[in-house]
């Protein structure tokens, strides 16, 4: 560990006093790496790992993997998350959300706390995943298509641009961009970014972010801040504001007493290194009052372009449960959406720029049959009949590095799943004398290795 900052040093003293020695020693050890479990893909990845006490699919691993390299993890088997961070897990269960939650994500890149937050919610709920730095997109949308859950929408809106839809969340989580000192034994590196200007910084840019995004919480909504950093500007005296505004009032939750994170009131959680093999964590959890709120009289709904009857049959067949959804055309795509928060979505739509929304399922072509996309192959939706082609790892590997596959010897032919160990990675189609790859050249691995 590098030397650390003579003004960061001083506000630990100030605020751990007896367990500053215990802190600082602990920002030498090595970081623990941990992953959290797809449930609605089954696999045998890690699952006789440790488990994380706050987060029921969360596994600590006793060494680093090459994840790069694993199929499991291009298939959405799992997520390569920070153990700490899904403390966000037992947060949301504590809450009384109603049954179709709508529910913001609101600086989501690369997408370990929306994929959470999608496993969390009500079964018939929706996730706005938003990123505000448009270059973190593209990973977001990525890693969420992965996962494969089809109530999610991708946007990339400055957090002010979501007042135009209106109080319409009964769920915030803004997990704030902040000076990352909780990230330091993962990142030493880091430390050299440090520097109290750049606390105050980010104190202020917090503060807008809050200001700008609350209007857009229900009345009777929660928030959930949560930064991964340490001293008090930018965690406590960031909730201290909110609460003397009467914006938002703590909603204290109920959690083991033996669990090792640090908390006097049980609203306001922190989690130290000495204390937890996770990273620095701060989190927060709040209500807003159940006042009464005007500012959804005058909502707007985009005029979706919704697929014609003629060619809705050619999309049902791709799908377990095809009555559920609502189909619609973007940019020559059809998208599959579910039906339960569908006038939610379009709200958002017509108010706010949208990445993604549901599922892509692909294009039509001439003869109105469908071109099957990506988001739909690794979709927990997609249809059980959907033909399947099993790969070794060998070949799942050379699948994933957009290499060439044998064809098979059991007469399959046409659009099949490229399958391993029981989960699909992608699409290929089968010819009569050879495999066609249809593995998105942008998400393909490639790092040369030894197969074998």
């Amino acid at each position: 560990m590098k030397t650390l900052p003579k003004e960061f040093v001083e506000s630990i003293l100030s605020l751990f006093p007896e367990e500053a020695g215990y802190f600082f020693e602990a920002l030498s050890n090595n970081a623990i790496t941990s992953i959290r479990i797809n449930v609605h893909k089954k696999s045998t990845a890690f699952e006789n790992e440790t488990p994380i006490e706050w987060c029921a699919n969360g596994r600590y691993l006793a060494e680093r993997p090459s994840f790069i390299l694993d199929p499991f993890l291009h298939a959405g088997a799992y997520y390569v998350q920070e153990s700490s961070s899904m403390f966000l897990a037992a947060c949301i269960k504590n809450l009384p959300l109603p049954a179709n939650t709508i529910a913001l994500d609101l600086c989501a890149a690369p997408g370990g706390k929306s994929t959470l937050i999608l496993d969390s919610l009500p079964k018939d709920s929706m996730l706005v995943s938003n990123e505000i730095i448009k270059s973190r997109v593209n990973v977001l949308q990525e890693n969420l298509i992965r996962w494969g859950s089809p109530n999610f929408v991708v946007t990339n809106n400055d957090p002010k641009n979501f007042q135009r839809a209106g109080a319409i969340f009964d769920l915030i989580v803004v997990d704030a961009p902040c000076s990352g000192e909780g990230l330091w034994r993962r990142d030493a590196s880091a430390i050299n970014e440090w520097s109290m200007p750049n606390v105050l910084l980010c104190e202020a840019r917090q503060e807008r972010i809050l200001q700008d995004i609350l209007p857009c919480l229900k009345p009777g909504g929660f928030l959930i801040y949560s930064t991964c950093t340490f001293n008090e500007l930018e965690n406590e005296k960031q909730v201290e504001k909110l609460v003397l505004d009467q914006t938002v009032q703590p909603y204290p939750i109920n959690i083991p007493a033996d669990w090792p994170c640090k908390s006097n009131d049980n609203f306001q959680f922190r989690f130290l290194p000495h204390l937890v093999k996770g990273e620095g964590l701060f989190m927060a959890v709040l209500q807003k009052p159940n006042v009464q709120d005007d500012s959804n009289k005058h909502q707007k709904r985009a005029g979706l372009n919704f697929v014609s009857k003629k060619l809705l049959p050619e999309l049902h067949i791709w799908l377990a449960d095809p009555l559920s959804f609502d189909y619609f055309m973007e940019n020559d795509f059809a998208y599959a959406f579910p039906k339960s928060v569908l006038p939610e979505y379009e709200i958002i739509r017509s108010t706010l720029y949208v990445k993604h929304a549901g599922i892509c399922m692909g294009k039509f072509d001439k003869n109105g049959k469908l071109i099957p996309e990506h988001s739909l192959a690794m979709s927990t939706a997609i249809a059980l009949q959907i033909p399947k082609f099993g790969l070794n790892r060998d070949e799942a590997i050379s699948y994933l590095q957009k290499g060439n596959i044998n064809p098979p010897n059991n007469g399959l032919i046409g659009w099949c799943l490229a399958y391993y160990e029981g989960l699909a990675l992608g699409w290929l189609k089968v010819l009569p004398s050879r495999v066609n790859n249809y593995f998105p050249p942008e998400y393909r691995i490639l790092k040369d290795i030894q197969i074998g």
